[in-house]
């Protein structure tokens, strides 16, 4: 049975990966979370993981969570610094702890595989014109491990996962907005209506589908990416989605970039930045985002199709009494 470490494992991507992997005899899960005797973390527990306390910020617990470990997860939690850190700030945060757990990796004697969840490159794909610090960061990230621990990079896997259904149910700046008295919603996007988003569907199950493949898939999956997207969706196509799950009308609204900073602050920033790059960037496999064509992991390579994920439709199905009022 191998260990496999999973950090940040009460969050969205990391408790997705520990629910699929405890239904698999071939593994033994850790989980790697700051607060291992919170209600989440005893909950795990409870379910037969084994639960370390680790914080990427801390080089020695990342450390100690690698010992035996024959692979790993990680990603990066990007927006809870973003209120103190700002935008840059809680990027180059991000970028300090793949460089810490990447360290761990590279001096672990057991490690066998390495799973990243990093997003495309906007500042390289635009030539420095667009920047959205949380996919840039990850990007540096990966470039600096290509660069300063090829050995490491030699047994990694990154994995892109899209735009979750799940944003519009958790986020405040996402989430559709009722009108009582017209008994519909509005779906606001900082965004024109035929720009695209790249959606991972339910990220709460596709994540651990995916990474469960790319470990079980192993060698042939090194140094490569596998690109996490259901369905690319035009944002004015959205409100038909919406109301396929739910069975409510609705519309879609245009923000402007001034108008949401306005409204959400620096988040609301960021959110407008990642839109502007999909605007020109819509298609995450385009060889604009990915220029080295060989590192491009199909589904298939992987063992799994369309039919072994939740899509747009199906994943927001899934979450509609938490859509509407």
């Amino acid at each position: 049975m191998a260990t496999v470490v999973v950090f940040g494992a009460t969050g969205v991507q990391g408790g997705s990966v520990v629910n699929r992997l405890l239904k698999n005899p071939k593994y033994k899960v850790r989980a790697v979370t700051r607060n291992p005797d919170g209600e989440a973390g005893k909950k795990l527990a409870s379910q037969g993981v084994e639960v370390v306390a680790g914080d990427a910020n801390d080089k020695a617990s990342v450390e100690a969570a690698f010992k035996g470990a024959e692979a790993a997860f990680f990603v990066a939690a990007y927006w809870p610094s973003v209120a103190t850190l700002g935008l840059v700030g809680a990027g180059e945060e991000e970028l300090v702890q793949y460089q810490n757990v990447a360290h761990a990796a590279a001096a672990s004697p057991t490690l066998k595989h390495l799973v990243l969840s990093t997003l495309p490159p906007a500042d390289k794909s635009s030539g420095g014109r667009l920047k959205v610090p949380h996919y840039d960061f990850k990007a540096y990230a990966v470039d600096w491990i290509q660069r300063t621990l090829p050995e490491l990079w030699a047994k990694t896997t990154e994995v892109w996962p899209g735009f979750y259904d799940s944003n519009f149910a958790a986020f405040a700046m996402v989430k559709p907005l009722y009108l009582a008295a017209a008994d519909a919603y509005l779906i606001p996007m900082p965004a024109k209506k035929s720009s695209i988003l790249p959606v991972v569907g339910s990220v709460e199950t596709n994540l651990g589908v995916a990474v469960e493949a790319i470990l079980t898939t192993g060698a042939p999956a090194f140094s490569k990416l596998l690109v996490l997207v259901t369905d690319y969706v035009a944002a004015g196509d959205v409100p038909a989605y919406f109301s396929r799950a739910t069975g409510k009308r609705a519309v879609f609204l245009e923000y402007s970039d001034a108008d949401i900073i306005t409204v959400f602050g620096i988040h609301g920033d960021e959110y407008a930045a990642s839109m502007r790059w999909a605007a020109e960037f819509p298609v995450w496999e385009d060889p604009k985002v990915v220029a080295d064509r060989t590192r491009l992991l199909t589904l298939e390579q992987v063992g799994l199709s369309k039919a072994d994920l939740v899509g747009f439709d199906a994943g927001l199905a899934l979450i509609k009494d938490k859509l509407v009022q």
